[in-house]
This record gives C-alpha cells, sequence and structure tokens, in this order.
C-alpha cells in the first residue's frame, strides 16, 4: 500500500504534497506560497501578511448562506530533528513517508503531523466539493514551534469567524478547550577561558526518549541536558572545554555531551561512571534505550575557567526540570531546559516554563532565573504567551453529540499542557467560540513521530459534519 491509497484520499494528497515542501520554523517561505497558490487556484479570497501568515476564504454552499462563518486554523511550520546517523537536510529534502501497519511515519526524522495533518485537513474541507458547510475561513500561521510569530503577528480585522475550529491536538477522541500559556527563557554565560590543568574526558548521552515538553513532561523522562549537570557536578578541577544539548525549546532533550578536563581522571571517572550506573538503573523504566558514554579525550586550546564551568555545571544541577503540578488528570504546570549550546563568547541555554494559570507560569520562571543568576548567569525573558481559559460552550456540545453518534463514544473534555495559538486568537477575537482536535500523533517533536491512519479518517469524518451542524 502506499500513501495515495489511503483515506480520506484528498488528506493524504496533500499531506504528501506538505511533505515535500522544506516548512521547518523560520523557513515557511515556499510552504507559504504553496498554500498562496491553493487557494488562487480554487479563486478563494487570499491573503499573505508580513510573517507568512495565510488566511483564505470560501463562500457558503447552497442553503448554508446564513450560517455563521466557521474559521479553521493550524500552523504550517514544524519541528525538525532527526536521527543521529540521518543525513536528511531539512532546507531541501522531501520527508520521506513510511506505512507500518495503521501509522504514518517517516524514515529517520520528524513526521511533521505537527501541524501538517491540520493543515491537510483543512486543505481537504476546501478541496472537497461534496462537504456542505457555511462561510468558512482558513487561518494558518508560521513560527507556532519557536514563538508563535504567526499567531502574535496575526491582523483579525478581515476575520469574520464566529467559531474558531483548531486543529493541532493529539489524541484521538479527546476535545481540547483550553491550554497553557508558556515562557521562553535563556541562561547565558560569558566565556572565560584559561590553560587545562589536567587529562580530558567526554560524555556522550543519547537514545532518551525525549518528546514534547508540554504534552510528555509528566512521564518522568530523562532530560540529557539535565542529566549533563548531575554528571559534572563536583567534579575536582573541572575545566569544560565543549558542551552541547537538545535540539528544540519545546522539546526534552534527548541528547548532549561534553568534553572536560579533571583534575584527577582515574577518580573523576570512577565517580561519574557510578552516577551513570545510578542514572541508568533509575530511569531504565522511562528511558529503556538511554546510553552514556564516558571516554578518554584530547583537546587543544584554551578551556573555560574552573570557576566557570563549576558555575555551568552548578546551574544544569540545580535549575528545576519537569513537573511541578497535575492535579485531576491534567498538567498544571512545568519547566523544561530544551537546548544548551555556546558560540565564541557564550554559553546558553533555554528553559520554558508553562502552565494554564499565568502567575503560576511567571512564578516558575522566576524561580529559574534567580538560581541563574546566584551562579552568575544573565537571563533574559524572550517571550511570553498567555494561555487559554476553558470556557463551556454550545460548540463543545455539538461536537460531543456528532463524536458520540459516529463512534459509540462520548468526547473526553480537557485543557492540554502544549501550547495552542488559540489563547493568542483569544486575546484578538474574544467573542470566537473556540475548540481543539486532532488525530492521534505519537512522538511529536522525535524521530519516533507518527500519525495514526484510522484516526485521520475518523477526524476527517467528524470535522465534516462538525462544519454542517455548527
Amino acid at each position: 500500500m502506499e500513501i495515495k491509497d489511503l483515506k480520506p484520499e484528498l488528506v493524504w494528497k496533500f499531506f504528501s504534497e506538505l511533505s515535500e515542501i522544506p516548512r521547518g520554523s523560520g523557513d515557511e517561505k515556499a510552504v507559504s506560497d504553496y498554500l498562496v497558490n491553493f487557494a488562487k487556484e480554487r479563486n478563494l479570497d487570499v491573503r499573505q501578511d508580513e510573517t507568512l501568515n495565510v488566511i483564505f476564504k470560501k463562500d457558503a454552499t447552497a442553503g448554508y448562506e446564513d450560517k455563521e462563518t466557521v474559521a479553521l486554523q493550524g500552523h504550517m511550520d514544524m519541528v525538525c530533528v532527526k536521527e543521529d546517523d540521518s543525513d536528511h537536510d531539512f532546507s531541501k529534502d522531501p520527508i520521506k513517508l513510511l506505512i507500518d501497519g495503521d501509522w504514518v511515519t517517516a524514515d529517520g526524522t520528524t513526521l511533521g503531523a505537527d501541524d501538517g495533518m491540520g493543515v491537510a485537513l483543512i486543505l481537504a474541507i476546501f478541496d472537497d466539493e461534496k462537504v456542505e458547510h457555511g462561510p468558512l475561513e482558513a487561518i494558518i500561521t508560521t513560527g507556532e514551534e519557536t514563538s508563535m510569530v504567526g499567531a502574535n503577528a496575526i491582523d483579525a480585522s478581515d476575520i469574520n469567524a464566529k467559531y474558531l475550529v483548531n486543529i493541532d491536538t493529539e489524541d484521538d477522541g479527546i476535545l481540547t478547550v483550553g491550554c497553557a500559556g508558556g515562557c521562553d527563557l535563556e541562561i547565558s554565560f560569558k566565556k572565560e577561558k584559561e590553560a587545562s590543568q589536567g587529562e580530558f574526558l567526554k560524555l556522550d548521552l543519547r537514545g532518551f526518549e525525549g518528546g514534547h515538553s508540554g504534552m510528555e513532561i509528566d512521564k518522568g523522562r530523562l532530560n540529557a541536558i539535565k542529566t549533563l549537570g548531575r554528571l559534572l557536578v563536583d567534579i575536582e578541577g573541572l575545566q569544560i572545554a565543549e558542551l552541547n544539548g537538545g535540539v528544540k525549546r519545546n522539546a526534552i532533550a534527548a541528547t548532549s555531551q561534553a568534553v572536560f578536563a579533571v583534575a584527577n581522571k582515574d577518580k573523576a571517572k570512577e565517580i561519574i561512571e557510578q552516577r551513570i550506573a545510578d542514572i541508568l538503573n533509575e530511569s531504565k523504566d522511562t528511558d529503556p534505550n538511554g546510553q552514556i558514554k564516558l571516554e578518554n579525550a584530547s583537546f587543544d586550546g584554551e578551556v573555560l575557567t574552573a570557576e566557570l564551568s563549576k558555575n555551568i555545571a552548578n546551574t544544569l544541577y540545580t535549575i528545576p526540570d519537569g513537573l511541578v503540578k497535575k492535579y485531576n488528570g491534567e498538567i498544571i504546570t512545568s519547566s523544561n531546559i530544551g537546548v544548551l549550546e555556546e558560540d565564541d563568547n557564550e554559553v546558553k541555554f533555554s528553559c520554558m516554563a508553562r502552565s494554564q494559570i499565568d502567575s503560576a507560569k511567571f512564578n516558575r520562571a522566576a524561580i529559574v532565573e534567580k538560581i541563574a543568576r546566584q551562579f552568575g548567569a544573565d537571563c533574559k525573558q524572550l517571550n511570553s504567551y498567555t494561555g487559554w481559559q476553558r470556557e463551556e460552550t454550545k460548540l463543545i456540545d455539538i461536537a460531543n453529540d456528532i463524536w458520540k453518534e459516529q463512534t459509540g463514544s462520548e468526547m473526553t473534555v480537557e485543557t492540554t499542557h502544549g501550547g495552542l495559538e488559540c489563547g493568542l486568537f483569544k486575546g484578538v477575537m474574544p467573542n470566537v467560540e473556540m475548540l481543539s482536535f486532532g488525530p492521534t500523533i505519537e512522538g511529536a517533536h522525535s524521530p519516533s513521530e507518527r500519525v495514526s491512519i484510522e484516526s485521520t479518517e475518523k477526524n476527517y469524518k467528524f470535522l465534516v459534519e462538525l462544519l454542517k451542524r455548527i
């Protein structure tokens, strides 16, 4: 079986076309132009703004002219992560789609179902002449996976929607009616260097489960950057030469590396090897494929000073990371260290605090910042976006009725700890009723990402009926 043979045919056709186009966050020009061309080819009213958001509209079908306008919303960008041995170039190579039973996945890379599948569903609706609907609008944004660039810049002056349906959640049968807000922090240390005083070792952490830092932060998975701090803290004579970890600010770090000098190599190896054994034993349930390799190394040139190296290790070790609060099965507050990197002048890492409640989000960010500053770091808040507060609306009842009729079971109505653009849209369209749903996607933001074929068909049928009844 090939992708073109899957149902609904239009959904998989458009998903395949999207998979041919580079669309990593910040590299959306080609896919944005593709969406504009899609609209123009169908004589739809279309607008592309300066941030490459695309908004297009379609008139109601016959007999539905008096219906309220519905906006279908998703984001065109994707998280670009690949397996360590992959030579995939996200700037030019198409995503290679594979079928494995009920799942579509990719060959060694993220699939981009988050949110390519949402966009594909929207395009299918606009292209399917059999769908009955009132006036339709599509709002497809850029930069959602970084800092919600497009949604932050949206001009809603020509958007007439009474209802907004976001297609960017990842669990079949779940209706999302609220989401967490987020706050990004950049923690940086100015480099201070000196000659090395000891022998060199290298740590290489890989194979950890990683995953979405919102949706999977409660799974207890190891963060490879945080774990690197545990391995390096209080090592005598530590002088860091190189270090890096993670790939995305909103992903649990699955890899990290460090090259460093130590005062007494044998003693340092003994301590670190014991810590490795402890960590792998502690995490064998959550990260069964995790690997931590310690080996001798060499390095030419100056290294970070012992004082600065100690401060960096202490910061990584002590900064809080992971779940803060969960209530009634819903994640309320968390934080995550996403990326550790360096350039010629600085060592820096990104942290993200999330919460449904703004005060809790900012409090978590403040704790991270206070700890980092105690060890001499500079901290910057890069951006913040508000959450989407749950509301009981008529739209929820309609959606639940349809799902029960089609599947025989009721939808689970809940909020999500992932960031959705609905909160930002609520700010500029306060009277719009919103909900979010989507087909089952597992492993988003990781090379194991996959989307259910059966769930995709089920959710398309649900969306078609929802548009008919709203």
